[in-house]
């Protein structure tokens, strides 16, 4: 069977605010990548205080139970 082959024509419309437009979609951009940075470091601090914490506690024994195909009712 063929493939159907498409044809795509593109033309570029100018626009009167279109500067404008890039500059609020560039800075909307860098926006979302200062909250993204300061979220990264957020939760990487909070990994920190979170080993901190479980540095100093006690390790507990357990079992690892491999997978059965019977249920557990």
């Amino acid at each position: 069977m063929r493939t159907k082959q498409w044809n795509v024509d593109r033309d570029t419309i100018e626009r009167d605010n279109g500067q404008r437009r890039w500059d609020e979609a560039y800075q909307f951009l860098l926006q979302c990548m200062i909250e993204n940075r300061e979220k990264s470091l957020d939760e990487k601090c909070h990994e920190e205080e979170q080993e901190e914490q479980n540095g100093s506690g006690t390790l507990c024994p357990c079992l690892n139970h491999t997978a059965t195909t019977g249920s557990d009712h």
